[in-house]
C-alpha cells in the first residue's frame, strides 16, 4: 500500500478557526506530515531512543514538531506504524503482546498469541516518501504533505467531533480499534480504504502521557476539509451543544 494519498484542497485558516470556536477547543490540531524536516516546521523536537510519540504532548501544545527519522530515536512501534521500519518478526511481536514466549516482555493485551498475530497481519503500514515522518501542530501552508489530522479532546468534544465526522453519512464512520497510540495517527485510516475517523488515545501504555480527560479523534485530510463545512444549522449551533459547553464552563 503506497503513501500516495492526495490531500483535499487546502482549507482556509478562517474555516479552521470557525470550527475551533464552535467546539470551544483550545488544544492544537495535530498533523502527521510525510515530509522532510525543513525550516517550515521549526521548532523541532527530536526523540530519544524508545520514547513514545505521546511523550511529546506538552511540546506539541508549545508548538513543537516531533521528527521521526528512519534509524533514529523513538519508539520502534511508532516506526513500524508510520512505515519507517519493517520491524521484528510478527510472531515475536505477537508473543510480546501476550505471553512473552521468546520475546523481551509479556504485555498480556490479547488472550493468545494467535489472536495477536491475526491483529498484526490485518493491516498494512503506510509508505512514507522520505526517511522522515513529522508529527506536530497543523500548519496549513504545508497541507500537501499532511496525511492525517488529530483532535485532542475531552469526552464532551469527542462526542462532538464523532458526531460531526458522521454528519453526512447514514452509516457509522467512526472506528475505535485495538492498537498502539501511534497506529491511530495514520495506519488505522488505511490510506483512504479504512474508516473516516478513528478514536485513539486508548492504548494503555501511552495513556500516562496524556491528561486524564484527553482522547483523540483522527481523520484523513479530505474528511477534515468536509468537517470544516458544517452548516450554521448543525448541532454545533443548537442550544443543546452550547448549553453543555456553558454547563461545563460553570463547573470549571
Amino acid at each position: 500500500m503506497s503513501g500516495t494519498t492526495t490531500p483535499a484542497a487546502r482549507p482556509t485558516q478562517d474555516a479552521i478557526v470557525r470550527l475551533m470556536w464552535k467546539l470551544r477547543l483550545r488544544t492544537p490540531l495535530i498533523a502527521v506530515y510525510d515530509a522532510a524536516a525543513s525550516d517550515a516546521f521549526v521548532p523541532f523536537a527530536e526523540a530519544e531512543p524508545e520514547t513514545c510519540c505521546f511523550a511529546f504532548y506538552d511540546r506539541w501544545l508549545a508548538g513543537e514538531t516531533l521528527v521521526l527519522r528512519r534509524g533514529g530515536g523513538g519508539c520502534k512501534g511508532a516506526f513500524r506504524a508510520l512505515g519507517l521500519e519493517k520491524g521484528r518478526d510478527p510472531k515475536v511481536l505477537a508473543h510480546m503482546l501476550t505471553d512473552g514466549v521468546g520475546a523481551s516482555k509479556a504485555e498480556g493485551l490479547k488472550a493468545s498469541a494467535d489472536l495477536a498475530l491475526a491483529h498484526l497481519q490485518s493491516g498494512e503500514a503506510p509508505a512514507p516518501h522520505l526517511d522522515t515522518v513529522l508529527v506536530g501542530p497543523l500548519r496549513v501552508e504545508q497541507w500537501d504533505s499532511v496525511r492525517s489530522i488529530t483532535f485532542l479532546v475531552d469526552p464532551d468534544r469527542l462526542a462532538a467531533v464523532m458526531t460531526l465526522a458522521g454528519y453526512w453519512s447514514p452509516d457509522d464512520v467512526v472506528s475505535a480499534p485495538f492498537g498502539s497510540g501511534c497506529s491511530f495517527l495514520w495506519k488505522a485510516l488505511g490510506e483512504g480504504k479504512g474508516p473516516l475517523a478513528v478514536i485513539g488515545g486508548t492504548d494503555v501504555a501511552m495513556r500516562r502521557y496524556l491528561p486524564t480527560a484527553i482522547l483523540t479523534l483522527t481523520v484523513p485530510p479530505s474528511h477534515f476539509s468536509k468537517m470544516l463545512t458544517a452548516p450554521e444549522d448543525s448541532f454545533l449551533d443548537r442550544d443543546w451543544w452550547n448549553d453543555l459547553m456553558d454547563t461545563r464552563g460553570r463547573w470549571a
